[in-house]
């Protein structure tokens, strides 16, 4: 069964629907950067995804996680409304299911939904124009219409307009151009802010108070023009799109800012994903002044939370997300937490809820003291999925330099860092020399490593 470029509509949800089954009742908004869900055709634009690296059990084993994280925000039958990233676009619509088939499937064998969906690309469009991957928005909402903005150099934003107790809400689903740090990729996030941008403001032309909501990875922090000041001229997020910091109070009047739900959370709690030992915020659900006016779609007070899971999709050490890894069968989760809050049909006016207006003015590290007290000595019997992400004591010698690799109980692991002096240190060692320290166990391609976050990590 394949799916339809604007909706696919369950015959019994419509009969719940009728039933008034949602009336009245919150519902969860999830925006969820799955971290590359393709399917097993082998025809892929991503080499990590042909035949010999992603089989079956890596792609059963990616939907079982993906399964389990959603179960956890939303309970056994799932959140009512997703707005995903990172789906295949599938190349082979006539040999198997896609990744957006797959995952329905595997979502109703589950018992979550069922949703209406809506593509994030359009099949009837000349192959070369697709993206790698798309957006996905999963709704158990009917769908009242969809449709397509198109980004320079970035997947194209999905806009889908759903039916709550037949009061329209239209979602944005986002994700931007990458590299939130590079001066030269903000360029092309500018574009991206532009067109949603214009897209938003004819909206609230016709109503200033339209119900909508931006979700997804803009690949942008909240804080983007504060902490690279430097770097940036302007940013996307901040400067053109208008996300900001002041929560709608008081006496409402139209405007063209978005409340960014991240200061809803103390500055210490900001985080969906790390990189490089440092906190970032590239998922975010961004609310217009019309999720506040009592009227239509309303904002549940201090409902946005993000979602970590101990021993799903996040890692023992630094509490940083799970990222997924193809070999081994495929383990872990997503380099991106997801993110979600709750919405009301004609539910009352937000109120005094909690907001923390402060704006972090640099990146903050992950911390890491904890797993460093805690660090148990490395044994070649910890070298398995569970432990990645776990800080542990390390001694060995230097086996090869170019890679930098050393032995330790019969077992060769890399070693690595992300700080330029770290490395100037590490790749100082000769060979056969002894080294010693604490690191973070990794992966990478192929290989078990460990990662020196610290300068004091080496001994």
């Amino acid at each position: 069964m394949k799916i339809s470029f604007v909706v696919i509509s369950a015959f019994l949800f419509c009969i719940l629907l009728k039933s008034s089954l949602f009336a009245g009742k919150p519902f969860q908004v999830v925006a969820y950067n799955v971290e590359n869900l393709f399917d097993t055709d082998g025809i892929s634009l991503y080499d990590d995804y042909q035949s010999d690296a992603y089989g079956e059990t890596e792609f059963q084993n990616k939907l079982d996680t993906i399964i389990k994280v959603l179960q956890k925000i939303g309970g056994i039958a799932g959140p009512e409304v997703l707005l995903l990233q990172e789906i295949e676009v599938d190349r082979s619509p006539n040999s198997g299911n896609s990744a957006a088939e797959s995952l329905l499937d595997q979502l109703h064998r589950n018992g979550l939904g069922p949703y209406h969906i809506a593509l994030g690309y359009n099949p009837s469009s000349s192959s070369e124009s697709w993206p790698a991957v798309q957006c996905l928005t999963l709704s158990k909402f009917p769908i009242k219409t969809t449709r397509l903005h198109s980004l320079y150099r970035a997947r194209p934003i999905l806009e889908t307009t759903i039916l709550v107790d037949e009061i329209p809400f239209t979602l944005f689903n986002n994700h931007w151009k990458s590299g939130a740090s590079s001066s030269e990729m903000e360029k092309i996030r500018l574009q991206n802010a532009e067109t949603l941008r214009k897209r938003i403001d004819r909206l609230l032309q016709d109503d200033p108070y339209h119900d909508f909501l931006v979700g997804g990875d803009l690949n942008s922090h909240y804080n983007q023009s504060v902490i690279y000041r430097k770097e940036l001229k302007s940013s996307g997020i901040n400067d053109i799109l208008l996300s900001g910091n002041q929560e709608p109070t008081g006496e409402l009047r139209p405007t063209r800012y978005l409340y960014n739900l991240w200061h809803e959370l103390k500055a210490e709690e900001r985080g969906s994903d790390a990189w490089k030992g440092k906190w970032g915020t590239l998922m975010h659900l961004l609310l217009p002044v019309g999720l506040y006016d009592e009227k239509g779609i309303g904002y549940v007070s201090d409902s946005f939370s993000v979602g970590r899971f101990s021993g799903l999709n996040m890692t023992t050490a630094g509490k940083v997300p799970f990222k997924w890894s193809n070999e081994l069968d495929g383990f872990g989760a997503s380099d991106h937490f997801p993110v979600y809050a709750m919405f009301q049909a004609k539910g009352t006016r937000p109120e005094n809820g909690k907001s923390f207006p402060i704006i972090e003015t640099r990146e903050r590290l992950v911390d890491f003291s904890k797993a460093e007290k805690e660090a148990q000595l490395w044994k070649p019997q910890s070298l398995k999925p569970e432990n990645y992400g776990t800080v542990f004591q390390f001694k060995g010698k230097i086996a090869t330099t170019q890679p930098l690799f050393m032995e330790a109980a019969g077992h060769r692991l890399g070693l690595f860092s992300f700080d330029s002096e770290i490395r100037k240190k590490l790749f100082s060692k000769r060979l056969g020399a002894t080294i010693t320290g604490i690191g973070l166990l990794s992966r990478y391609r192929g290989q078990w490593q460990f990662i020196i976050e610290k300068k004091d990590w080496l001994k």
